[in-house]
């Protein structure tokens, strides 16, 4: 049976809107590259271009979690002795948010011209617009890839002048998140539901020594429990 190779003509390309904002880098780059390379399509074939084109907007308020922010670092060589430049991804999104967003989907197509054929139909921009309204790009939703932990941070009540029902205030408020969105390791995760500790609010009611008095949870722990609650903007409470 001949291989399957889809002609000119029957290759559609769509055009999709990502908002990155919440979303963990990794998690949404393997997505977006599939959207590139063709893959949800039928007729992917992996020697050919069928995939899409993707736009990107809110580069800059991209993700990591854990401790990729501080622990995982990008290099760099002019090409001479000496020329190695390293900086940690916190520092790199920071400054070149849509070149490590650019730089992390590129890593996940094919190392070839079909490759760099595929990464020109990306487009990133660090804020929430962008150029190409005339190609009516379709909003692309990946929930999936958000970070784990509060989406919607509700610190207080409105005030007086700024009117909201009482329901629709309290669907504003988060629902309780499951210490599994935490992505902790499963010893971890085992030791803290065996203290009755089920959701991520309720571990955040606990002291550092709290924790370590838990059994099985020792100081290296503790320490992965702790860049883990960092990566996603949370702490566990101080102690009195």
């Amino acid at each position: 049976m001949p291989t399957y190779t889809p002609k000119t003509g029957d290759i559609v390309r769509s055009w999709h809107v990502v908002d990155a904002d919440g979303l963990v880098l990794g998690r949404l780059a393997s997505e977006v590259a599939k959207l590139l390379r063709g893959k949800h399509k039928p007729t992917f074939v992996p020697h050919q271009d069928t995939g899409d084109h993707v736009v990107i907007v809110n580069a800059e308020k991209v993700v990591l979690t854990g401790g990729k922010a501080a622990n995982k670092a990008v290099y760099d060589h002019s090409g001479y002795p000496g020329g190695m430049r390293t900086r940690s991804y916190k520092d790199f999104l920071v400054s070149q948010p849509e070149e490590a967003l650019r730089r992390t989907i590129g890593g996940m197509l094919p190392k070839n011209r079909l490759g760099r054929q595929m990464l020109r139909k990306l487009k990133v921009y660090s804020g929430p617009n962008h150029p190409h309204q005339a190609q009516r790009p379709e909003p692309l939703t990946l929930e999936h890839t958000r970070a784990p932990g509060r989406k919607l941070v509700v610190e207080s009540r409105p005030s007086s002048s700024e009117f909201i029902p009482e329901d629709t205030f309290d669907e504003l408020v988060d629902e309780e998140v499951s210490l599994t969105d935490l992505e902790l390791s499963s010893r971890l995760l085992n030791s803290l539901k065996s203290a009755g500790i089920e959701t991520v609010d309720d571990l955040l009611t606990r002291t550092a020594n709290d924790v370590l008095g838990i059994d099985g949870v020792g100081p290296k722990s503790l320490e992965e429990l702790i860049e883990v609650l960092a990566g996603n903007n949370m702490s566990l409470r101080d102690s009195d």
